[in-house]
Protein backbone atom coordinates (compact mmCIF):
# COMPACT_ATOMS: atom_id res chain seq x y z
CA UNK A 1 0.00 0.00 0.00
CA UNK A 2 1.12 3.93 -0.45
CA UNK A 3 1.01 4.74 3.12
CA UNK A 4 3.76 2.40 4.08
CA UNK A 5 6.41 3.43 6.58
CA UNK A 6 8.69 3.40 3.25
CA UNK A 7 6.16 5.49 1.18
CA UNK A 8 6.44 8.06 3.95
CA UNK A 9 9.97 8.41 4.30
CA UNK A 10 10.59 8.74 0.02
CA UNK A 11 7.72 11.54 0.41
CA UNK A 12 10.04 13.69 2.86
CA UNK A 13 13.00 12.61 0.82
CA UNK A 14 11.09 14.11 -2.47
CA UNK A 15 10.18 16.97 -0.66
CA UNK A 16 13.82 17.51 0.93
CA UNK A 17 15.11 17.37 -3.09
CA UNK A 18 12.77 19.91 -4.05
CA UNK A 19 13.67 22.35 -1.34
CA UNK A 20 17.32 21.55 -3.09
CA UNK A 21 16.10 24.32 -5.83
CA UNK A 22 15.50 26.98 -3.03
CA UNK A 23 18.19 26.43 -0.40
CA UNK A 24 22.14 27.31 -1.11
CA UNK A 25 24.26 24.78 0.26
CA UNK A 26 27.12 27.48 0.22
CA UNK A 27 28.00 31.15 0.35
CA UNK A 28 31.14 33.35 0.51
CA UNK A 29 32.43 36.48 -0.12
CA UNK A 30 34.58 36.44 -3.24
CA UNK A 31 36.75 39.70 -3.50
CA UNK A 32 37.70 40.80 -7.08
CA UNK A 33 40.71 42.92 -7.61
CA UNK A 34 39.50 45.39 -10.47
CA UNK A 35 41.93 48.17 -11.66
CA UNK A 36 43.84 48.74 -7.48
CA UNK A 37 40.48 48.64 -5.95
CA UNK A 38 38.53 45.13 -4.35
CA UNK A 39 35.45 44.46 -5.07
CA UNK A 40 33.34 42.37 -2.04
CA UNK A 41 30.88 39.88 -3.77
CA UNK A 42 28.78 37.38 -2.23
CA UNK A 43 28.36 34.03 -4.13
CA UNK A 44 26.02 31.59 -3.47
CA UNK A 45 26.51 27.64 -4.66
CA UNK A 46 23.30 26.20 -5.08
CA UNK A 47 22.35 22.68 -6.61
CA UNK A 48 21.42 24.43 -9.86
CA UNK A 49 24.14 26.94 -10.20
CA UNK A 50 26.40 29.58 -9.16
CA UNK A 51 24.15 32.84 -7.76
CA UNK A 52 25.53 36.48 -7.12
CA UNK A 53 24.44 39.12 -5.01
CA UNK A 54 22.59 41.69 -6.85
CA UNK A 55 20.69 44.84 -6.20
CA UNK A 56 17.19 42.90 -7.05
CA UNK A 57 18.64 39.88 -5.52
CA UNK A 58 20.55 36.64 -6.20
CA UNK A 59 21.42 36.19 -9.77
CA UNK A 60 22.31 33.17 -11.63
CA UNK A 61 25.57 33.52 -13.39
CA UNK A 62 26.77 30.09 -14.04
CA UNK A 63 24.03 26.89 -14.48
CA UNK A 64 25.27 23.46 -13.30
CA UNK A 65 23.66 20.86 -15.66
CA UNK A 66 25.11 17.99 -14.43
CA UNK A 67 23.85 18.59 -11.30
CA UNK A 68 20.08 19.32 -12.70
CA UNK A 69 20.33 16.31 -14.10
CA UNK A 70 21.38 14.33 -11.39
CA UNK A 71 18.73 16.35 -9.20
CA UNK A 72 15.74 15.91 -11.40
CA UNK A 73 17.17 11.64 -11.59
CA UNK A 74 16.57 12.13 -7.47
CA UNK A 75 13.30 13.20 -7.98
CA UNK A 76 11.90 10.85 -10.89
CA UNK A 77 13.76 8.17 -8.73
CA UNK A 78 11.72 8.98 -5.40
CA UNK A 79 8.36 9.59 -7.28
CA UNK A 80 9.29 6.55 -9.01
CA UNK A 81 9.85 4.38 -5.42
CA UNK A 82 6.90 5.95 -4.29
CA UNK A 83 4.45 4.32 -6.74
CA UNK A 84 6.08 1.15 -7.06
CA UNK A 85 4.94 0.04 -3.49
CA UNK A 86 3.48 -3.26 -5.14
CA UNK A 87 6.73 -4.46 -6.86
CA UNK A 88 9.54 -4.54 -3.48
CA UNK A 89 12.23 -5.95 -5.46
CA UNK A 90 12.09 -2.79 -7.92
CA UNK A 91 11.65 -0.45 -5.17
CA UNK A 92 14.73 -1.69 -3.44
CA UNK A 93 16.87 -1.35 -6.75
CA UNK A 94 15.23 2.63 -7.23
CA UNK A 95 16.48 3.07 -3.76
CA UNK A 96 19.66 1.72 -4.34
CA UNK A 97 19.42 3.96 -7.90
CA UNK A 98 18.29 7.53 -5.78
CA UNK A 99 21.65 6.90 -2.90
CA UNK A 100 23.95 6.51 -5.84
CA UNK A 101 22.82 9.88 -7.36
CA UNK A 102 22.43 11.61 -4.13
CA UNK A 103 26.06 10.37 -3.60
CA UNK A 104 26.92 11.80 -7.08
CA UNK A 105 25.35 15.02 -6.84
CA UNK A 106 26.97 15.62 -3.57
CA UNK A 107 30.26 14.90 -4.91
CA UNK A 108 29.76 17.23 -8.21
CA UNK A 109 28.53 19.76 -6.05
CA UNK A 110 31.61 19.93 -3.22
CA UNK A 111 33.58 19.82 -6.88
CA UNK A 112 31.96 22.97 -8.44
CA UNK A 113 32.40 24.67 -3.90
CA UNK A 114 36.09 24.68 -4.26
CA UNK A 115 37.27 28.04 -5.45
CA UNK A 116 40.03 28.35 -7.75
CA UNK A 117 41.72 31.29 -6.33
CA UNK A 118 41.46 30.62 -2.12
CA UNK A 119 42.87 33.59 -1.29
CA UNK A 120 40.31 35.78 -2.92
CA UNK A 121 37.62 34.09 -0.61
CA UNK A 122 36.53 34.49 3.13
CA UNK A 123 33.88 34.11 5.28
CA UNK A 124 32.12 30.59 3.81
CA UNK A 125 29.30 29.48 5.44
CA UNK A 126 27.64 26.01 4.83
CA UNK A 127 24.12 26.57 4.34
CA UNK A 128 20.52 25.01 4.68
CA UNK A 129 21.01 22.70 1.38
CA UNK A 130 24.15 20.82 2.41
CA UNK A 131 22.43 19.73 4.99
CA UNK A 132 19.57 18.58 2.16
CA UNK A 133 21.54 16.37 0.49
CA UNK A 134 22.19 14.68 4.03
CA UNK A 135 18.43 14.48 4.59
CA UNK A 136 17.63 12.44 1.41
CA UNK A 137 20.55 9.87 1.83
CA UNK A 138 18.87 9.12 5.32
CA UNK A 139 15.83 9.05 4.57
CA UNK A 140 16.11 6.83 1.22
CA UNK A 141 18.02 5.02 3.84
CA UNK A 142 15.44 4.29 6.05
CA UNK A 143 12.92 3.66 3.46
CA UNK A 144 15.38 0.62 1.76
CA UNK A 145 14.97 -0.48 5.24
CA UNK A 146 11.47 -0.63 5.74
CA UNK A 147 11.27 -2.21 2.17
CA UNK A 148 13.26 -5.21 3.71
CA UNK A 149 11.75 -5.64 6.80
CA UNK A 150 8.14 -5.46 4.62
CA UNK A 151 9.37 -8.36 2.14
CA UNK A 152 10.97 -9.94 5.66
CA UNK A 153 7.02 -9.87 6.91
CA UNK A 154 5.73 -11.31 3.54
CA UNK A 155 8.42 -14.00 3.82
CA UNK A 156 7.52 -15.29 7.11
CA UNK A 157 3.56 -15.32 6.29
CA UNK A 158 4.39 -17.17 3.72
CA UNK A 159 6.06 -20.04 5.41
CA UNK A 160 3.76 -19.87 7.68
CA UNK A 161 1.28 -20.93 4.70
Amino acid sequence: MIQRVQSIYLALALIAAILLFFFPIVSFVHLNQVANDSIKELIEIRATGKYAETIEGFKQIQTYLANLIALGGIMVGLVAAIFSYKNRKQQTLICWAVILLTIVLSVLTMLKVQPENTPAVSNWTVKTGAYLLSVILILTLFARKAIAKDEALIKSVDRLR
